[in-house]
């Protein structure tokens, strides 16, 4: 079949002649074409344009209907002309394109028509909405768009968390150019893209919230771009809170401008955070003198901070609180360790004796940026340098030692997690974790040759009269006495050699991929954050199976558990030195 191409301009001329048919629209006007709207520049491309009429809820609607050169890739844009009686309308995209949809799927690039008709009747049903609901309420929804057509390109990076009450925060300038706004200073650096404030010049500005709705239930945000508008509101807040407004105005210092950030409460709870910069100010302050003049500039803000990034990026707020530490920082370990940090885990300690080499630019998170340096410092600059409000600190030493002599800051984590992929120093620190019932649980997690799989154990879960038993030594039996240990969880045959060597003495290599590591990493992550909720009330064992063919072309053999079901519902042992008697 061959490859679509997009609908030739005189294809879509015909569409929407044939809407003057369809009953869509009425009394539709003859299809001119205009110079296209899409990008920032003047375009040679042209678009066929039509417009007609829609009648409802007793209002005749004006609409005017264009075909983008991508339809029917994209929508048609509907712009709304005229309303006859009038009516303001919420929802609109530079006062005019109606936003009927955001999430629609119409795109059957096969019939045009469909995708054209469709969207005409999400029109409607968008319109037929507008009179069911509380347009004050949609359009304090909207406040952040429509505010945004006011500031006119002029926006600054906001770390300032929603409050309840006034209060002075800070504004941070390039040269006379606004750039950031915090209530957190010392915080503010690692939001900026050089980490620093250096060069940049601090002043103090306000906080204020502002509940729109109590104050003018016919509200439109248009109002807070006035001097007017700024003080109505500044006047309607509860005598407590205009005292503190107050103070906070007595606290900035003389100069002819000053910032505001204004939160505007929804309906919802959360607030709306715009900015305005009153600028050229004279006759005193706007926001407590009625006589004082300034010009207003709306600015957009750009929510940089904690709440905010942590809920629209799904890192959970209940894990800000929350240690861990992560021995093992290899190509498992460095994707953990970002995941956790993404999921809203303020503070990471990162253990591991190694260095970077180009050995490990393919399957780690870090890739050539660290080549040379400490495995604990390279991954903790690519975690700062990716991820905000995270606290990470840098170990250069092997887990057993820091067992050993800090215990006590050891047991402070919440949760412990080993990713060094050594069976030896995973036992170690499984017998540490069980020799005290206080020590925190421990999540370990390794990789099967080739593919095969990767396995995550969480063991010394806490619940109510002890650890919950099950651990990483009842996973480990001899088959004979005097035997080696084994792993009963492995997928690859015990007793056979699976690392490899390039390079002579010392430079064996477990022969994996970054893909089976980011799966690995995933599966303990997922399990780490469940512990740290304290979702998982009992030890838990789970692995993920891969295609065992080029395992198997390599001349091994899996263990019958590959075949089985991968994750062991029990597998402890009572006879077991560490947990047995729990």
């Amino acid at each position: 079949m061959p490859f679509p191409t997009d609908i030739p301009l005189s294809a879509r001329i015909s569409l929407l002649e044939r809407l003057a048919g369809s009953g869509l629209l009425e009394e539709c006007s003859q299809v001119v074409c205009l110079p296209s709207t899409q990008g920032t520049r003047p375009s040679q491309i042209l678009d066929p344009v039509a417009s007609g009429r829609m009648t409802v809820g007793g209002h005749v609607f004006t609409l005017q209907v264009r075909l983008p050169t991508a339809f029917p890739r994209c929508l048609p844009v509907v712009r709304l002309l005229e309303v006859e009686p009038p009516l303001d309308l919420p929802h609109r995209v530079g006062d005019k394109e109606l936003c009927f949809t955001s999430d629609a799927n119409l795109l059957d690039r096969r019939n045009p028509e469909a995708v054209l008709h469709g969207s005409l009747l999400m029109v409607r049903e968008h319109l037929e909405q507008m009179f069911r609901v509380d347009l004050t309420q949609e359009y304090l929804r909207e406040a952040f768009a429509y505010w945004g057509a006011l500031a006119k390109g002029r926006f600054l990076a906001c770390a300032v968390s929603e409050r309840q009450l006034p209060q002075v925060v800070q504004i941070f300038s390039l040269g006379t150019l606004p750039c950031a706004v915090t209530d957190e200073v010392a915080g503010l650096a690692e939001l900026l893209p050089e980490r620093s404030t250096g060069g940049l010049r601090q002043r103090s500005a306000i906080y204020l919230p502002v509940d729109p709705v109590s104050v003018n239930p016919s509200f439109r945000v248009y109002e807070l771009a006035t001097l007017e508008g700024l003080r109505k509101y500044a006047e309607a807040l509860p005598a407590d809170q205009k005292q503190v407004l107050t103070k906070c105005v007595e606290a900035l210092d003389s100069a002819p401008e000053h910032f505001i950030v204004l939160a505007l409460k929804r309906s919802e709870g959360e607030r709306t955070l715009l900015g305005v910069l009153l600028r050229g100010i004279a006759g005193g302050h706007p926001l407590t003198n009625p006589q004082a003049r300034a010009e207003v500039l709306p600015f957009t803000l750009l929510r940089m901070d904690r709440a905010y990034l942590g809920l629209r990026g799904g890192a959970g707020g209940d894990l800000q609180k929350r240690r861990v530490l992560l021995a093992g920082c290899g190509a498992v370990g460095g994707y953990i360790a970002l995941a956790l940090a993404r999921a809203g885990v303020a503070h990471l300690s990162l253990v591991d004796p190694d260095f970077f080499s180009p050995d490990n630019v393919y399957r780690h998170v870090c890739g050539m940026g660290s080549l040379g340096a400490p495995k604990v410092q390279g991954l903790k600059v690519e975690i700062t340098r990716t991820v905000p409000y995270v606290s990470v600190s840098g170990y250069p030493e092997e887990i057993g030692g820091l067992l050993r002599t800090k215990e006590s800051w050891v047991r402070e984590h919440d949760l412990i997690i080993s990713a060094t992929g050594h069976p030896t120093a995973d036992l170690d620190l499984n017998e540490w974790s069980w020799s005290n019932p206080e020590h925190p649980p421990v999540l370990f997690t390794w990789l099967e040759p080739l593919g095969l799989g990767g396995h995550a154990l969480l063991t010394h879960v806490p619940r109510g009269e002890g650890p919950a038993p099950g651990c990483m030594e009842c996973l480990h039996a001899r088959p004979y006495e005097g035997g080696p240990l084994e792993n009963r969880a492995a997928f690859a045959m015990p007793g056979v050699t699976y690392t490899r060597d390039t390079l002579g003495c010392g430079s064996r290599y477990m022969p994996f991929a970054d893909l089976d590591a980011q799966r690995t990493a995933e599966l303990a992550s997922r399990l780490a954050l469940r512990a740290l909720r304290h979702e998982r009330p009992t030890a838990t064992l789970v692995a993920w199976r891969g295609d065992p063919r080029a395992f198997e072309a390599a001349g091994y053999s899996v263990t019958p558990r590959f075949e089985r079901d991968a994750d062991a519902a029990d597998f402890r042992r009572e006879d077991c030195p560490c947990c047995g008697a729990a």
